[in-house]
C-alpha cells in the first residue's frame, strides 16, 4: 500500500515546523555544534593542502562579491563560491564528521552554506543553528532512503527520487532557505531546482580526496545558487511526486535526527570511518605489549564484510588510496602511533618501514556485523620472540558509540588549525561556535575562520 507525497514538500514542512530554536531539541543543538566545531577543524586542516590552495585560486580567479570568509584562507569571495570552496576543504582529508550508518558526511555539505549565508546576512546564531540542524537531519535523512535502510531496499524508490545523486544538495539547500527566510511554497521551488542539478553528492570509491571533496563542493554551491535564485524570483517546475512507502511514514524527518541516532562520528583519525576499531586494536596491543614494528613477524586483521567493501585498495598507489587502504592502515599505525594527516603523505605512502609491515598483513572479512556492533575488528600479531597477541574492538573512539570528549576535540581542532590560525583565534572560534545560541550577529564569528 502507497500514498502520493513528495519529498520535497515534506522538507519543506520539516523545515517550517523546525523554523527556531526552541523547536530544536536541545541535545540536538549541542551536537551540532560539535560538529560545526569539528567541521571548522577539518576545513582548516584542509586549508594547509595543495589542493586547498588550488580551489581557493580559483575562486579567486573568477571574483565576485568578497563578503563571505574562506576557511583558512584570509580571503572573502562570494557566498557561491564561499561555500564550494569551504566544502572541499571540509572534506578533502576525511576528517570531517559522518554518520557512518548511511554514509553522509554532513557538516561538509552543510557548515558551508550556514557560514556562507550567515556572514554575509549577519544572521543569528540560533538560526544559523537551528538551520544547520535541519540541513543535516535532510540531507541524512535522504542518504539512509538512498541506502535502502529506510525503505528495505526498494530500487524502483531509489530510481525514482534520485535522492542518492543529490542528498547532500538538498540538506544544503533546505539549510539556505531557512537561513533567506524563504516560505514553504519558494522551499519547494528552491528543492527542485537544486534536484534538477545532476548527481553533486556522489563520493569517489575511497570516500575522500579531490574528487569526493568536489562532489560536496558542488552540493553546498547547488544549495546556496537554488535558494538566492528562487529568492530573486526564478521559477521551477515540479517534477512527479514521488512514491512513499505509507508504512515509513515518508522520511521520518526528526524522528529521531541522525545525529542522535544512529549518532555521528567525528572522527579522531584521517581515514575511512570503517578501518577505525582495527587501529584502536593495533594501537590497544602496542600501548599494552610494548614491541616495534621490526619485531612483527605477521600480522592477521578481520573486518566484517563491509568494511572490506570500503577499503577497496591492496596497495595504495597515493595517500588518497591509503586512507582507505586497511593494510596500509594497520601497518603505519603499527610502525609510528596514532595516525595523523602526515600519516597519509607521499612520503610515508611510499616508506620503507611501512611498506615491508605491509607485506607482513593478512586481511579478510572474518568479523560478523550486527546491529550494535557494525564495524568490529580484530588483530592478531605473532612476534619474533614467539608470542601470538590478539585485541578485538568493537567500537574506535570518535565514532557515535564513544563520542570524543570536549577536551579531545579541541585538542583536534589545535592541531587542525595550528599554523593557520593565532592562538587568540583559535579560543575565540571554539568558545564562540559552541555559545551559539548566544551571538546575535554570526559574521564575526565565521570570519575569525578565515586566519
Amino acid at each position: 500500500m502507497t500514498k502520493i507525497s513528495t519529498i520535497y514538500q515534506e522538507i519543506a514542512s520539516f523545515a517550517a515546523k523546525t523554523n527556531s530554536l526552541e523547536r530544536l531539541p536541545a541535545e540536538v543543538a549541542e551536537v551540532s555544534k560539535e560538529i560545526m566545531v569539528n567541521a571548522a577543524a577539518a576545513g582548516l586542516a584542509g586549508a594547509a593542502q595543495q589542493d586547498g590552495h588550488t580551489v581557493t585560486q580559483f575562486a579567486q580567479n573568477m571574483g565576485g562579491n568578497g563578503r563571505c570568509t574562506i576557511i583558512g584562507k584570509g580571503l572573502r569571495s562570494s557566498p557561491v563560491y564561499a561555500s564550494l570552496v569551504n566544502a572541499v576543504l571540509i572534506r578533502l582529508l576525511d576528517f570531517d564528521d559522518e554518520i557512518v550508518a548511511n554514509g553522509a558526511h554532513p557538516g561538509g555539505a552543510i557548515f558551508p552554506v550556514v557560514m556562507a549565508l550567515g556572514e554575509m546576512n549577519g544572521i543569528s546564531g540560533p538560526k544559523a543553528l537551528t538551520s544547520f540542524a535541519v540541513g543535516c537531519e535532510v540531507y541524512s535523512s535522504l542518504q539512509a532512503l538512498d541506502n535502502g535502510s529506510n525503505n528495505g531496499g526498494d530500487a524502483s524508490l531509489q530510481e525514482q527520487t534520485g535522492c542518492g545523486t543529490f542528498s547532500a544538495a538538498l540538506g544544503a539547500t533546505a539549510a539556505a532557505c531557512m537561513l533567506l527566510d524563504l516560505d514553504e511554497a519558494k522551499t519547494i521551488k528552491a528543492l527542485h531546482l537544486a534536484g534538477a542539478g545532476g548527481s553533486p553528492a556522489h563520493s569517489s570509491p575511497a570516500g575522500a580526496g579531490p574528487e569526493s571533496a568536489y562532489a560536496y563542493g558542488k552540493a553546498a554551491m547547488g544549495g546556496v545558487m537554488a535558494a538566492l535564485l528562487t529568492q530573486q524570483g526564478l521559477d521551477a517546475v515540479p517534477s512527479l511526486p514521488a512514491v512513499l512507502p505509507e508504512s515509513d511514514g515518508g522520511l521520518g524527518l526528526g524522528t529521531p535526527f541522525d545525529v542522535l541516532s544512529p549518532g555521528a562520528a567525528l572522527k579522531l583519525y584521517p581515514c575511512a570511518s570503517q578501518a577505525h576499531t582495527a587501529i584502536d586494536a593495533s594501537l590497544q596491543l602496542v600501548q599494552q605489549y610494548r614491541f616495534s614494528a621490526d619485531e612483527i613477524v605477521e600480522v592477521k586483521v578481520g573486518v566484517t564484510p563491509p568494511a572490506l567493501d570500503s577499503l577497496p585498495y591492496p596497495t595504495p598507489a597515493n595517500g588518497w588510496e591509503a586512507r582507505a587502504c586497511i593494510s596500509f592502515i594497520v601497518a603505519s599505525t603499527l610502525a609510528t602511533g596514532h595516525p595523523l594527516i602526515d600519516s597519509f603523505s607521499e612520503q610515508t605512502v611510499n616508506d620503507p618501514r611501512v611498506r615491508t609491515l605491509m607485506d607482513r598483513i593478512a586481511v579478510d572479512a572474518s568479523e560478523e556485523p550486527t546491529a550494535l556492533i557494525p564495524y568490529p575488528s580484530s588483530v592478531s600479531i605473532t612476534l619474533r620472540d614467539g608470542r601470538q597477541i590478539h585485541h578485538r574492538a568493537e567500537f574506535a573512539r570518535g565514532l557515535a558509540e564513544i563520542p570524543l570528549t570536549t577536551e579531545e576535540l579541541d585538542a583536534k581542532f589545535l592541531y587542525c588549525s595550528r599554523y593557520i590560525l593565532p592562538p587568540d583565534h583559535i579560543e575565540e572560534a571554539i568558545t564562540r561556535l559552541r555559545d551559539l545560541e548566544n551571538i546575535d550577529n554570526t559574521t564575526g564569528l565565521f570570519s575569525v575562520l578565515g586566519g
